[in-house]
């Protein structure tokens, strides 16, 4: 096909259109090895269930076959002092065989009218690995840079952490013995003191405590996700396929914080990632960092890392509990969108947000 030719029209999702989509993503990411009852699993948990409503979906169809896709996963934020419908921008991707043809412009202006009609007022989006060659994409369709999350991570295995950045012999030598004294002298921990009557335990599922938890502690943040008892059990219990662990600290009557982690094997390595935080006090999120830091030593995870904006007291958190910035690794650029220019004016002062993995579909 011609890169100038253009067969395809846009139109919003229809009954049935999941088939085609995943055709879709099996052109674009061959890579991946795709089982199509588990991925229809989580297409209905993250397109149907979703609390906050059905996400908005824009393809392009040529003749019937899905060539292009975006979507938006809607979501309830506080910005300022209200409470806005907002989405997560995700998914989008187009056939290798109709690329630079526009697709990208024409879905998204697509789905803001979609999005106009139920109500969302704002969107935000993390840049991946797929999106950074097209860097011009973003602010084409009227998107602004929001915020940047930085990686940190945590040895503990400096030999398998090693392992799974580099082959190199000597590297791998001598990096264990440099990486060790590194964490002894540079980067030791610091001793952490619950404070007193405060418990850390591991939970399977949510409950009410965390609602009282959001409102003693959201009117810190100008602009984060809501996290509440429903929102929260959706997002990470009854997700098909992945395996997360709660951890909260607190007393029988109330929570100070909670803490959302995961451990799983990549590049023959066991992981550990923090994905979610919210506490009470920079004290409390370092007694459940330090708490998940020993529930991944013992699922024999050789590194934790997480993703944090800094300057904020969570920063601070992972700092004292001995996490180091990624080197020379790409942070992770968050671009807006909203409808006013108030509450883009709120989103456009990084200062403003709370944001981490789990604010994403990346976890």
């Amino acid at each position: 096909m011609s890169r100038t030719e253009r067969k395809w029209s846009v139109r919003a999702y229809r009954a049935g259109d999941e088939e085609g989509i995943l055709e879709l993503w099996k052109a674009v990411y061959p890579d991946r090895t795709y089982e199509r009852q588990r991925w229809m699993k989580w297409w209905q948990w993250m397109y149907k269930d979703n609390p906050n409503g059905m996400g908005v979906i824009v393809v392009a169809d040529d003749d019937g076959r899905i060539v292009a896709h975006t979507a938006e996963m809607p979501v309830m934020m506080k910005i300022g002092s209200e409470s806005v419908l907002a989405a997560i921008n995700l998914d989008a991707m187009t056939h290798p065989d109709y690329r630079r043809q526009g697709t990208f412009a024409a879905l998204v202006k697509a789905r803001r009218l979609e999005s106009e009609k139920r109500g969302i007022r704002a969107t935000y989006g993390f840049r991946n690995k797929y999106s950074y060659p097209y860097p011009g994409l973003a602010t084409k369709v009227g998107m602004f840079d929001a915020a940047t999350l930085q990686k940190v991570f945590r040895p503990l295995d400096w030999r398998a952490s090693l392992r799974t950045r580099s082959h190199n012999r000597l590297l791998l030598a001598i990096g264990p013995a440099a990486g060790g004294l590194l964490s002894k002298v540079v980067f030791r921990p610091g001793k952490t003191r619950c404070p007193e009557g405060l418990s850390i335990a591991q939970v399977a599922q949510f409950d009410e405590r965390v609602d009282d938890l959001w409102r003693k502690v959201s009117g810190q943040y100008q602009a984060i996700v809501l996290r509440n008892k429903e929102y929260l059990n959706w997002r990470y219990v009854a997700v098909p396929d992945r395996r997360y662990s709660i951890f909260v600290a607190g007393r029988p009557e109330a929570i100070a914080g909670y803490l959302v982690s995961s451990c799983a094997e990549a590049d023959q390595t066991m992981t550990g990632m923090i994905v979610d935080v919210l506490a009470e006090s920079r004290n409390v999120a370092e007694c459940l960092i330090s708490a998940c830091v020993e529930h991944c030593r013992q699922e024999k995870a050789a590194i934790v890392w997480s993703a944090r904006i800094a300057g904020t007291s969570l920063a601070a958190a992972y700092r004292r509990q001995g996490f180091i910035v990624v080197p020379f690794g790409k942070s992770i650029g968050i671009k807006g969108w909203a409808t006013s220019p108030t509450i883009a004016g709120r989103l456009q002062d990084s200062k403003n947000w709370f944001l981490q993995m789990g604010d994403s579909d990346e976890a």
